[in-house]
């Protein structure tokens, strides 16, 4: 019995690997056939699933910019049961891949994240994308931006709270913290350091509830199917505090209230467009899965990054005090050259989200990265997942200079790359909606800390490492010491 057993399942392996060779043999006689050329191929460890290439993509960042330095600018892990799949920087791919309908996200996210975050702009494809970002739109429209009153009493709290005499302190909490409160009041119209007005958690419990289940929705996406073998109380408890604490919010005003507010909140904008309870939680949800890490991770590079090239924070202070300079709001704020430049060239070196991952929903060819010179279109057949690094894009020697692993924000005078070789907001069908948002904010934040703290100066002597969860902020935090005149 032992035997036969263990022949069944030798046979059964046979028969599987020769299924597969002779897939892949066809795929290769039908590219050759219509003129595609084969894609340069990476041995992993594992040569079944390419597991270890995997968790190596996502636990370190740098690891995909040496792969394709040595392999060129698309190349394929060899995974002989996994689904296909392509690495890119080639800006023709990447442009391809971004603004046509062929490509989408919604098989590889939404199994993951629908019973947290529902469907939505993150999670979907198609019309239903389409309608969410419409909803979406009014509610990042310059003249619901203007008003930066809440930013700045946050700002004025942090500089009370952060100490001038040199002692060392890691930015990168604090940062968060004041951005999830702004956050809060962008989406819900509500200032959740006022107090719970009745609703059934406390600020700080959805906050919690928020991170846990978001924390889960993380491991749900990696283990798929196998999801289900967990232990899922925990779970289950973070989304339902979660959902109950916006669905207050969100019946309030369906039944006719409002919040004082200048800024129109996303749950208002929605409130005047649908009437779908769960519908509008699911956008506020997706609304702070995309923006509540995003300005905080950007400040704390930044900060981190002019900590160790002091004569740019000097030249940033001086801007600062320029009594020219003294009125600081969404216009001027968004010219400033130098705190643009500063910005741009920290997403470059550390983009917030360095890997952006797409699936083909149908068979689709790629311009260019097949062949030895990578010269020749490449066949995708539907189910191709591609990965692309902006981290590896935004270090092109022949875009942005020999000195790539430099922090120069003055390159930024003389570069000009195009959109689909500089990321830092993404580019085509998906691309950031708030962008000037992001810009403004972390201008002024850097802007207020330029007028107020003479110098800046590293505590820190490791290298940066990127810690990637929704985005990707320094794993070991910003240790850096401030010093008032």
């Amino acid at each position: 019995m032992y035997k036969h057993t263990i022949t069944s399942a030798l046979a059964g392996l046979v028969l599987l690997l020769l299924h597969l060779y002779y897939r892949q043999r066809q795929r290769n006689v039908a590219a050759r056939k219509n003129g595609y050329g084969p894609v340069v191929k990476h041995w992993t460890k594992e040569p079944f699933l390419a597991f270890d290439f995997q968790m190596a993509m996502h636990t370190e960042i740098p690891i995909l910019y040496r792969n394709h330095r040595k392999r060129g600018h698309t190349f394929q892990p060899r995974a002989l049961m996994g689904g296909s799949t392509i690495l890119t920087i080639a800006p023709a791919n990447l442009r391809a891949i971004s603004t046509g309908k062929d490509w989408g996200i919604e098989s590889m996210r939404l199994p993951g994240m629908d019973y947290f975050c529902g469907r939505g702009m993150l999670t979907t494809d198609g019309e239903l994308w389409n309608h969410s970002r419409k909803l979406w739109k009014p509610t990042f429209a310059k003249d619901n931006l203007l008003d930066l009153a809440f930013l700045s009493q946050q700002v004025d709290n942090l500089l009370a709270d952060l100490p001038a005499d040199g002692t060392s302190t890691d930015l990168q909490p604090p940062l968060y913290t004041m951005f999830l409160n702004t956050s809060i009041v962008f989406l819900l119209g509500i200032d959740p350091t006022a107090g719970s007005d009745g609703a059934p958690h406390t600020p700080t419990e959805f906050i919690t509830a928020f991170h846990d289940a978001m924390y889960y929705t993380m491991f749900r996406m990696l283990l798929g199917k196998a999801w289900c073998l967990v232990p899922q109380k925990k779970y289950l408890y973070a989304c339902k505090v979660a959902h109950s604490y916006l669905d207050y919010y969100v019946d309030q005003v369906l039944d006719g209230g409002s919040r004082s507010t200048k800024t129109r909140s996303l749950l208002s904008t929605l409130a005047h467009q649908t009437n779908d309870r769960v519908y509008i939680r699911d956008q506020i949800l997706q609304g702070m899965m995309a923006s509540q890490e995003t300005i905080s991770t950007l400040i704390g590079n930044a900060c981190f990054l002019l900590s160790r090239n002091p004569q740019y924070w000097q030249e940033l202070r001086g801007a600062a005090q320029d009594p020219r300079n003294s009125e600081l709001n969404f216009d001027t704020l968004l010219d400033f050259k130098i705190t643009r430049n500063i910005l741009f060239e920290t997403l470059r070196l550390f983009p917030v989200f360095p890997i952006m991952q797409r699936i083909a929903l149908q068979d689709v060819t790629l311009p260019e990265g097949g062949a030895a010179n990578q010269d020749l279109p490449v066949f995708a057949p539907k189910g191709t997942v591609v990965t692309m690094s902006w981290y590896a894009l935004h270090r092109d020697p022949s875009v942005f200079g020999d000195d790539v692993e430099s922090f120069r924000p003055e390159r930024w005078e003389s570069i000009n790359p195009s959109q689909w070789e500089f990321m830092g907001f993404g580019g085509g069908n998906r691309a950031c909606m708030g962008q000037q948002k992001v810009l403004v904010e972390a201008a002024y934040v850097l802007m207020r800390f330029a007028q107020r703290y003479e110098r800046l100066e590293s505590r820190d002597s490791r290298a940066w490492e990127g810690e990637l969860k929704l985005t990707c902020q320094s794993k070991h935090g910003c240790k850096v010491a401030l010093y008032c005149e």
